[in-house]
């Protein structure tokens, strides 16, 4: 057991040779940034964190109830948008989007909530908390006995209990005790206490669903209370007081209002070619939020505010690519505008979207968190965002080395924090507007900025008191700085880029070793041959990866020798560590083997594997563009179970380009996430065969 452990640690020591050292850097330095030095102090002198708090503030200081102008003309947030942008001097308009005809836009009218017995006590009513009504709900008036149900998604909770016409008191999201409570049992209406964090802050109330986001209705209704209010009713039931509620709301709808506010700075030489930025305005339209989102369309409206005023001045030369501007409704907006504009998306080589980048830190227990592309997306653009987002973590902390320079180049802002700023460099994840671009229907890289953890998250106290002008400057710093660089970039950026991405890689090729390395040395006898081929093959997807990012690099200078030159040796370097990487697995993996009284055996392909390494599968019509998940839903009825983890589908289908066999996808989206079984790959792209978006072709046999 102990020559195993010395083996291990001798490899994960000598990954060392992979990783750039940081520790290198000197005291009392900053590290480099990939823009020019003498731009940060002309940035940093425009670019404020006031400005977009202030904005954050008239655009989100209350939550309220939306009057019926807003749903037939403009909405509020985008008539401010607009207002902004002229007053900037930026071009800018508000566009209407194709809605899905007869589709409709719930809204509130009116809203209370009353117990009645044993006191007579207003608990809620819409003026007070525009939340305590959820989406969706039907317009109904019923006194009734409330009825505690737990969560209410199982027959036990509702076992002995007359629940027909009552009022279900539930501890969770309305949507779980439906099909219970509601359609079987003829419960009247619901109340419930569902909110992100009610540990950290009891008193919130969280905003609830009961017809999709924002859209349709229901055919009853659902009040909903805070935890602190929730759980004192529960142990009034509990202590065997008989509670009666009076519930009293008027709802309505509108036809769907699909609109987006674009602004765009255009390119002086490229003009063709467009960075976009992406921060949703709208996440349906009855909830809002200071963090989610409207910090994130702020942060970028300032990014905008601040190249255009220094070009005016003279302070920096015009941007020779594009930079579009979209504030959108979170998903349906970006889906219908790219629908709507294909020629437009053409265009965009690379997307920033802004998703909850405001809060303070330490009050939100938050990091500031880059999403990255995924793997089947590889890009310059991770590393170009990532440069800034480290600039800005290691100038704004005070290292003990550091003495007694102590913080390099704080970036604070008047009224705001002295925050440490603690950030994270992540692999991807999906569920915001990123999602849409590096979809493989569309195929445009994309990542994420975002706090993360947010202790009000989707509730009704997701106020700008939350909020930090300092963390918000600091966010519009990188995001200027990060746009500057790839609006600009051309080969000299281009040559200094591929091996800054190189270095980059050889860390993220580390850890992807590491992880290799410990699935192998953690193997039971039974385990170790079949571990030994998916390590091999983590080290080998990852090494494709980052050849793949390496290359993006040629759209700054596409018809560059010297840049082709560049990055062709850089492959190579690659290829070279790749062999060092399987030699050290192999050194493991023999030295096991002998431990374990085995021969050490060549990975060879099952006859399950050469079956799938034939079989091509190609988009077909109804795959192009972002996924269609209602169609693909529709056609194959009801959805098996598949044993695959969290964002693995998403992959399976972007990793489909006509080129690569169902081998060739497994493997890929097994070593980003974990060993994947190949039958559940294999059964996932049958299904997208049943529902008509791919043909699988057999390869024929040379």
């Amino acid at each position: 057991m102990r020559k195993k452990w010395v083996i291990v640690v001798g490899l994960i020591i000598a990954l060392a040779a992979f990783i750039p050292s940081y520790g290198e850097k000197r005291a009392g330095e900053a590290p480099p940034l990939l823009i020019p030095e003498k731009l940060v102090p002309v940035i940093l002198n425009e670019v404020s964190g006031e400005i977009p708090l202030n904005n954050e503030i008239m655009l989100a200081g209350i939550n309220h109830n939306r009057p019926a102008s807003e749903y037939l003309n403009h909405f509020y947030e985008s008539e401010y948008m607009l207002k902004k942008l002229k007053e900037y001097g930026i071009e800018g308009k508000i566009e209407k989007l194709p809605s899905n005809k007869g589709r409709k836009t719930w809204d509130a009218v009116s809203a209370e909530l009353w117990m009645v017995k044993p006191k007579l006590v207003k608990l809620t009513c819409l003026d007070d908390v525009p939340a305590c009504l959820a989406p969706g709900s039907a317009s109904a008036e019923v006194t009734a006995e409330l009825i505690y149900v737990g969560p209410g998604n199982r027959e036990e909770f509702y076992k002995g209990k007359d629940v027909a016409g009552k009022l279900l008191l539930v501890d969770g999201s309305p949507f779980s005790a439906l099909r219970l409570g509601i359609v079987k049992y003829k419960a009247a209406g619901i109340i419930c206490f569902s909110s992100s964090h009610p540990e950290y802050d009891p008193d919130e109330v969280g905003w609830n669903w009961l017809g999709g986001w924002g859209g349709g209705m229901s055919s009853t209704f659902a009040f909903v209370v805070s935890s602190q209010m929730g759980n004192e009713l529960r142990r009034m039931l509990e202590r065997g007081v008989k509670i009666t509620l009076h519930a009293k709301c008027k709802t309505t709808s509108y036809p769907e209002n699909n609109e987006v506010v674009v602004a765009l700075i255009k390119g002086t030489e490229h003009p063709e070619e467009e960075l976009w930025f992406t921060a949703h305005l709208f996440e349906g339209f009855a909830k809002q939020g200071a963090n989610d989102n409207i910090s994130g369309s702020v942060a970028i409206l300032e990014v905008a505010r601040t190249i255009t005023k220094l070009v005016r001045e003279g302070k920096i030369p015009p941007p020779k690519r594009s930079i579009r501007f979209l504030w959108i409704n979170e998903f349906s907006g970006t889906i219908a505008y790219i629908k709507k504009h294909p020629e437009l998306l053409k265009r965009a080589f690379a997307v920033i979207n802004e998703d909850m980048v405001g809060e303070g830190l330490r009050t939100n227990n938050g990091i500031f968190r880059l999403k990255c592309t995924p793997w089947s997306r590889p890009s310059f653009l991770n590393d170009v965002v990532a440069n800034a987002i480290e600039y800005v973590g290691m100038t704004n902390r005070d290292d003990i080395e550091g003495r007694p320079h102590g913080i390099l180049n704080p970036i604070y802002s008047p009224h705001g924090s002295r925050d440490t700023f603690y950030y994270s460099i992540d692999r991807y994840f999906g569920a915001s507007d990123h999602a849409v671009f590096d979809d493989g229907g569309v195929g445009i890289p994309g990542v994420m900025l975002i706090v993360w953890p947010d202790m009000w998250y989707h509730t009704d106290r997701d106020r700008p008191d939350k909020s930090d002008s300092t963390q918000l400057r600091r966010v519009c710093f990188l995001s200027t700085v990060s746009a500057l660089f790839l609006a600009n970039a051309g080969e000299k950026e281009a040559l200094t880029l591929a091996p800054y991405i190189l270095s980059q890689g050889l860390s993220r090729i580390a850890c992807d070793m590491k992880r290799a390395t410990m699935l192998l040395a953690k193997s039971k006898k039974e385990e170790l041959a079949t571990n030994y081929k998916e390590a091999v093959n983590i080290v080998h997807q990852s090494v494709l990866r980052e050849k793949e990012a390496i290359a993006s690099v040629s759209f700054f200078a596409k018809n560059s020798p010297k840049v082709s030159s560049l990055i062709n040796s850089l492959s190579r370097n690659l290829t070279a560590r790749e062999r060092i990487a399987r030699r050290d697995l192999f050194t493991l993996y023999r030295s096991l083997a002998v431990r374990f009284g085995m021969k050490p055996i060549l990975p060879k392909l099952s006859l399950e594997e050469r079956k799938a390494a034939r079989l091509i599968p190609k988009r077909t019509k109804d795959f192009e563009g972002y996924f269609n998940s209602f169609l693909f839903y529709m056609r194959i009825g009801k959805m098996p179970q598949l044993r695959l983890p969290r964002m693995a589908t998403f992959e399976i289908r972007n990793f489909i380009d006509g080129k690569r066999s169902i081998l060739d996808i497994r493997n890929a989206v097994s070593a980003e996430y974990e060993p994947v079984p190949l039958a559940e790959v294999t059964k996932y792209i049958k299904l997208l065969e049943k529902a008509k978006f791919v043909t699988i072709e057999k390869k024929r046999n040379k």
